[in-house]
């Protein structure tokens, strides 16, 4: 029998320092760049009553997620999105705030995934949501916002595809056709059947030219030639709206300077029935899965008593990692304090002083051979090693530059010269502690 406590549960893993390191350095990035579009940072709880997520549908079904039970019998589930999180958040607990709501987030979500390929039921996500507005300005700054968050983390090569549930629900209407066959047909066309789709098209008493357009959906993609093909004669007046709002979401992106990297893609249609207009999600190379998507989901405010427009977006931190594993690290070198016999409050006081100046410091802990902390210092990539002697003495040794550098404790913490730029931060010279300052 497998000893279970040795394991992960399938879909969450450990993240050691290295690949930790990087992950905090791309949620910073990205922290970054939504936080100078003016959002802030809020935090939704891990779990939530099961009624907030109850009836969304698509992949936010109950099967996704993670269940249990409180101490009154109440059903809780793991958060399986922040959306749904935050559209609670804002409608009972914002009610005052002037809108728009600029909301920015990061944390992990549950969902109960097949694990195969990159699919984790563990996942950390950083997003925003902008609350209160029905603009098509306000997709167009939260794809914008994503881009460049993207373009921060140092991806250079990708494509947003957007595409307009609003576009679809308007063909829709005019097929006449049963909430069962429209699901059907949605399955089809977003999975590129063909044959599928001429299947329920050619049952349809409708004009030829919206069934030919509905034929054609899976390859209206591209820039701005589709919206030639998709104003098609005898088109209602509720496509024709989605298409006029995608049309100008897409001006505006191109004046924000992504032209390049914006493809219309009118046969992507997101399973998650909380999204009402467009949707968006952008791929790169060397990962099968979009490494962010989102949406406007105009419906889900009035779920919880507050009506208004909102849409959103989510990067997954972990795709990125996976596109970014090869990427260097931001590392501060570190120095080693091995103290001899009775000189350890010598050490603290140095590894302490360095520590308030910035420095990385670690005090060896492994026993009273130098010889063992100098392997153990090679083995870490240590900068330098600081020996302290019990009458004071310091012997620092630069493994980058090769230097042995001796001196004394007192001379070590007291000829650190102090300085005032223009820019209001105090600046450390003269160190041999191996540290950047």
């Amino acid at each position: 029998m497998s000893n279970w406590k040795l394991h992960t549960p399938n879909g969450v893993n450990d993240i050691l320092p290295e690949e930790c390191t990087l992950k905090k350095e791309i949620e910073s990035e990205i922290w970054s760049v939504f936080s100078s579009f003016g959002y802030r940072e809020v935090e939704t709880p891990s779990f939530e009553y099961y009624d907030c997520y109850e009836g969304l549908g698509g992949q936010i079904s109950q099967e996704t997620m993670f269940k249990f039970f409180d101490e009154q019998g109440r059903i809780l589930t793991l958060r399986p999105d922040f959306t749904t999180s935050i559209a609670r958040m804002a409608s009972t607990k914002a009610t005052s705030e002037t809108s728009p709501l600029r909301y920015l987030y990061t944390g992990s979500v549950f969902r109960v995934e097949q694990t195969q390929g990159a699919r984790q039921r563990e996942f950390t996500q950083s997003g925003i949501e902008l609350i209160g507005s029905y603009s098509p300005s306000a997709d167009a700054e939260v794809i914008a916002a994503a881009m460049e968050a993207i373009m921060a983390v140092g991806i250079e090569e990708f494509s947003m595809e957007i595409g307009q549930i609003a576009f679809f629900n308007g063909l829709m209407e005019q097929t006449g056709l049963e909430a069962p066959e429209i699901e059907k047909l949605r399955e089809r066309i977003d999975s590129k059947d063909s044959v599928g789709i001429k299947t329920i098209t050619d049952k349809l008493d409708i004009d030829d030219s919206i069934k030919n357009l509905i034929i054609e959906l899976p390859y209206l993609f591209g820039g701005n030639e589709v919206f030639e093909k998709a104003y098609a004669e005898g088109l209602n007046e509720t496509s024709k709206i989605a298409l006029d709002n995608l049309k100008r979401i897409y001006e505006l992106l191109c004046l924000y300077g992504f032209e390049k990297y914006v493809s219309i893609d009118l046969g992507m249609l997101e399973s998650i029935d909380y999204y009402t207009g467009t949707i968006f999600k952008c791929y790169t190379h060397g990962v099968g899965f979009p490494i962010c998507a989102g949406g406007r989901y105009d419906n889900l405010m009035g779920q919880f008593g507050s009506p208004k427009g909102a849409v959103g977006v989510a990067i997954g931190v972990n795709r990125l990692l996976s596109v970014l594993s090869d990427r260097d690290t931001q590392t501060i070198g570190a120095s080693l304090v091995f103290a001899e016999k009775n000189a350890e409050g010598i050490g603290y006081d140095i590894a302490y002083n360095l520590r308030v100046n910035g420095c990385l410091v670690e005090m060896y802990i492994g026993g009273d051979d130098y010889t063992d902390a100098e392997e153990y210092a090679k083995s870490r990539n240590i900068s330098a090693m600081l020996r302290v002697f019990p009458d004071g003495k310091l012997i620092i040794k630069d493994f980058a530059r090769e230097q042995e550098t001796e001196t004394t404790a007192n001379e070590f913490l007291g000829y650190n010269d102090v300085d005032e730029c223009d820019c209001g931060h105090e600046h450390h010279h003269d160190c041999d502690c191996g540290c950047e300052h």
